[in-house]
């Protein structure tokens, strides 16, 4: 059972990263992109600190990314990891997670099966929609292999790579990492926000179209189901 002792907990953690590492980043989502940042503060995934929940019933649901600044090509800075709120949705418990730095603070929302019920706020659902204007619309093959790669820039959930736990957690093979889907989406874009929500999985080997509009919405589908809806903002920002 998900601990809600969590709530609140502080971690702080240095993180250091090289321009191999962002090379390493940009191999496995086919471009260079800002959200690098988001595996670099929350390095080892998002699901990471759950204490007591059962991993197989986990799901990345939502991501934000604020850039204070440019990101060094190589450095070093102190993240600060807190739990920040735990939402009761019914079916299950929605666990915020915030990793804050001097460079960004990017935020993750994990689905938790099973773990609600226990009387909690439920919480605001940021809204996301798209124009009705046409998009620019892009494809891209991800290969069989595709979490692999994606698994070199610290994730290792073996959501994405173990095929017995991924069958535990109701999936056929497993599916690649929300965060690959969305490096691919937002690849060579010049932003300093991101918002996105992961509506499906994908499985590695599925070819993904990309929409994009220049006011900075989002959406990505494969096999014609949408699985991915955010924005960017390409202006300056710093806060949330």
């Amino acid at each position: 059972m998900l601990s809600h002792r969590i709530l609140g907990v502080v971690e702080r953690q240095v993180r250091t990263w090289s321009a191999g590492d962002a090379e390493v980043y940009a191999a496995a989502v086919g471009g260079h992109s800002p959200a690098f940042a988001i595996p670099l503060l929350q390095h080892g995934g998002p699901q990471l600190g759950l204490t007591g929940a059962d991993m197989t019933q986990v799901l990345h649901a939502e991501q934000s990314l604020w850039l204070h600044g440019e990101l060094p090509a190589h450095g070093s800075t102190v993240v600060t990891k807190t739990v920040t709120d735990i939402y009761d949705k019914g079916s299950g418990a929605l666990v915020v997670s915030t990793w804050e730095s001097e460079y960004a603070t990017t935020r993750s929302s994990c689905f938790v099966k099973g773990e609600g019920g226990f009387g909690g706020e439920r919480g605001e659902t940021r809204p996301f929609a798209v124009p009705e204007t046409a998009p620019e619309v892009e494809f891209f093959q991800t290969t069989e292999d595709q979490a692999l790669r994606y698994r070199e820039t610290g994730d290792e959930n073996p959501m994405h790579h173990d095929a017995g736990f991924a069958r535990l957690a109701g999936f056929a093979a497993p599916i690649l990492h929300g965060l690959c889907t969305l490096g691919i989406t937002v690849r060579g874009l010049d932003f300093t926000e991101l918002h996105a929500r992961f509506t499906a999985p994908v499985t590695p080997g599925d070819e993904l179209r990309i929409e994009r509009w220049p006011t900075g919405e989002f959406r990505t589908f494969a096999n014609d189901r949408q699985v991915l809806l955010g924005s960017v903002r390409f202006s300056e920002v710093d806060g949330r």
